[in-house]
């Protein structure tokens, strides 16, 4: 089956002042009765490879959306120069063909994200323990009404002091098409939508009466579909992450 392959980034109180800010992600899926197998194999790589910054790993499964079932494996934020100079630890690939490869179904190329911080906002620093994901199909010629709604959206969010966290990501390379990937950070289904107020309600408030429609309607308008998913963190698959 064709998927679409996207990204998202999951290394939120990273901030590479001086650089582009890079992520990449791919896809497994687990073939049909050995997801135990698979999980004990990513969990026994991941302890031999990745238990540093330099090769940071993180875990995530599929809960929600068309990918339900499959993993997601991101690396960390980072300079186009840093993919360079990161190698692979010796006898990595040797132990991913026997321990891992033998279990996987299908594996998705790599995606290369590049975080938007003028679009994006969190108070919290914390790793999320989920990501609720939407990836927008622009329509033709759109896809800047729907950034200028956004860049609203998150001023908002940060002028009535909002918990709601949001990190939106630009596809550069990897599968077809202009994307991006706004990311809601949370901690339980019950933070989809943390704050007491809606969003409607904080861009009137912002940018005055009438403006929520507006603001809104510019967003909705630009976009043909969404494509949306949910992750859930994989502690024990991932590089341990600092308290």
């Amino acid at each position: 089956m064709k998927k679409i392959i996207t990204l998202i980034s999951l290394c939120c109180n990273v901030i590479l002042a001086q650089n582009e800010q890079i992520e990449m992600n791919y896809y497994l899926e687990a073939k049909p009765d050995k997801v135990k197998q698979l999980e004990k194999g990513l969990k026994d790589h991941t302890d031999k490879f990745h238990q540093s910054a330099e090769h940071l790993i993180h875990t995530w499964e599929v809960v929600a959306g068309e990918r339900t079932g499959q993993y997601m494996r991101n690396g960390p934020t980072q300079s186009w120069a840093d993919f360079d100079a990161n190698v692979d630890s010796p006898g990595d690939a040797v132990h991913w063909e026997r321990s891992v490869a033998p279990y996987v179904k299908d594996m998705s190329g790599r995606v290369y994200w590049r975080y938007l911080p003028k679009l994006s906002y969190s108070k919290a620093t914390h790793l999320p323990k989920m990501f609720a994901i939407w990836y927008p199909r622009y329509k033709p010629g759109q896809w800047r009404q729907h950034r200028d709604a956004l860049e609203k959206v998150r001023e908002a969010l940060e002028e009535n002091d909002s918990n709601v966290r949001m990190f939106v990501y630009s596809k550069v390379v990897g599968g077809p098409g202009r994307m991006y990937a706004i990311c809601f950070g949370m901690d339980s289904w019950a933070d989809m939508w943390p704050d007491k107020t809606n969003l409607w309600d904080k861009l009137e408030k912002t940018f005055g009466e009438g403006k929520g429609n507006e603001i809104l309607n510019a967003r909705s308008s630009a976009v043909e579909d969404y494509h949306s998913e949910v992750l859930l963190f994989r502690p024990e698959l991932s590089t341990p992450v600092s308290k």
